[in-house]
């Protein structure tokens, strides 16, 4: 049978920590969410003081001490061999803090048609995604990044006749 979690047991645990995360290794468990869900509701059904604690932080950037990231430092070539791709997201951001015009490159098209929203896309203009030097890199509407060498990773394509997307 498992340990009783007494009132004896865990007021002089929670008064020595700063969180329920520090409780569970001064009572011998692992910081999983099972025993913070026990433990927790323990302390709360004895009624043990936690107004010490220090509040929850929520997101895994702060829990992580992680900082958002500038524009310099995102629009820049990552050769290094465990480069990981950086989310588009993350790009247009970058791009629309350096003033880059919120419209296709290609076509000029605004990111609205019709009343509703037309995402814009980054395009890696030499299609190297490990490149996202500003000079590197444009917005395209869905319609001219589907017909560039670049779009999906496809490399090199035959030559398509605009407006008809055939072999020309």
């Amino acid at each position: 049978m498992g340990t009783k979690w007494t009132r004896q047991v865990l007021e002089p645990v929670v008064a020595v920590s700063t969180s329920v995360n520090e409780v569970l290794p001064g009572l011998g468990l692992e910081v999983v969410g099972g025993h913070h869900t026990n433990i927790s509701r323990r302390i709360k059904a004895y009624g043990i003081d936690t107004s010490h604690f220090t509040p929850v932080v929520r997101t895994e950037r702060q829990r992580n001490n992680q900082r958002r990231r500038t524009a310099e430092e995102i629009l820049i070539e990552d050769t290094s061999a465990g480069a990981r791709r950086v989310p588009g997201s993350r790009l247009k951001r970058a791009m629309r803090e350096l003033g880059a015009a919120e419209n296709c490159s290609m076509c000029a098209i605004e990111p609205e048609w019709l009343g509703e929203p037309l995402p814009l896309e980054v395009d890696h203009i030499n299609g190297n995604w490990r490149n996202n030097r500003i000079e590197n890199l444009r917005l395209l509407c869905p319609n001219c990044h589907a017909i560039t060498s670049t779009w999906c990773r496809g490399g090199a394509r035959p030559p398509t006749t605009a407006g008809t997307m055939t072999d020309g």
